[in-house]
């Protein structure tokens, strides 16, 4: 008697609307329109999440308009920034597709792909994969004084050192470019134990993701952790960067302070003497203090480094 053919995973995409909107940018407008097709290659309704306040400010109008708006699931939510969209989209899902296997995050406003005609097949490959508990859409910028490549030279694998080096040495011998990348496809059952069962954050989701998925006692990852290569990206070079790059930082720097407090306190165990606890707390602030000391150091040469490249 043959066998019944296995059943294939089902992945929902998430589309992330572009925040600011694409009137007026036909490159961002096609790329937008292209992913929704690739997309439809494993979803024949693919959810948009959309911004209210861009529809507000007039930023979505001609996407409402479109005749290809009624093919696609919009979700509408008030957000404070792209990233909280992530989460938005994310509880959609699980909420509402409880069957779904996978869930494929992709940003609907990149419209800075170099020349480099391998993305688009690279990309398609992301979308339809299935290989691995996480798999993150890892690209290279061609400009090393970008604001991506800025944040994350100046910012995020220093500050990421500091905090928790082994976890940067695994993320470096993935290997991966970009810890913040903004491509995420990932199993559904590992999502729901990310964000119902750990602290959830507005900002930087993929960079918490992993601090989140390594186990500290074993030192080794807790799921199963893949990089998609997809190709080269830019974005514009700037002094009006100096801002954005410094607020990201920041934001890094504030979410891998609160995380390895909330990762490396100590607890209170039934056998451990209320002196003892104390000698391990006392050991824990005191290496908070010295991991918060250097941490501060290297956000000033990040902002002094920042404003020599950027010429503020």
């Amino acid at each position: 008697m043959a066998r019944p053919a296995s059943k294939s995973p089902m992945s929902k995409p998430v589309i992330i609307f572009p925040y600011l909107g694409y009137e007026n940018n036909e490159k961002c407008e096609w790329y937008f329109w292209w992913t929704v097709e690739r997309c439809k290659e494993i979803d024949p309704k693919p959810i948009v999440v959309l911004p209210r306040d861009t529809v507000i400010r007039g930023d979505a109008v001609s996407f409402v308009k479109d005749e290809r708006y009624k093919t696609l699931e919009v979700v509408p939510t008030w957000s404070v920034d792209t990233c909280q969209t992530w989460l938005a989209g994310w509880g959609y899902v699980l909420d509402n597709y409880p069957e779904a296997d996978r869930i494929v995050q992709i940003p609907g406003d990149i419209d800075y792909i170099d020349e480099d005609i391998a993305f688009y097949d690279n990309l398609t490959d992301f979308i339809k994969t299935t290989s691995s508990d996480i798999v993150i859409g890892d690209f290279k910028t061609g400009d090393q004084y970008s604001a991506k490549s800025l944040v994350d030279t100046y910012g995020t694998y220093s500050l990421l050192a500091n905090w928790f080096p082994e976890i940067t040495r695994s993320i470096k011998s993935l290997p991966l470019n970009r810890p913040r990348s903004e491509f995420i496809n990932i199993k559904t059952s590992v999502l729901r134990d990310l964000i119902i069962n750990n602290r959830n954050f507005a900002y930087e989701q993929t960079l918490n993701f992993l601090i989140k998925s390594w186990n500290y006692t074993d030192v080794k990852w807790k799921y199963e952790i893949s990089t998609s290569r997809l190709g080269t990206l830019s974005d514009n070079k700037s002094f009006r960067n100096y801002r954005s790059c410094v607020d990201q930082i920041e934001r890094i720097e504030r979410m891998l302070s609160l995380l390895w407090r909330e990762i490396k306190a100590p607890r209170k165990m039934d056998r451990v003497s209320d002196k003892e606890f104390e000698e391990q707390y006392t050991v824990f602030s005191n290496e908070y203090d010295k991991l918060s000391t250097k941490s501060n150091g290297i956000m000033d040469t990040a902002r002094t480094t920042l404003r020599a490249l950027l010429g503020v």
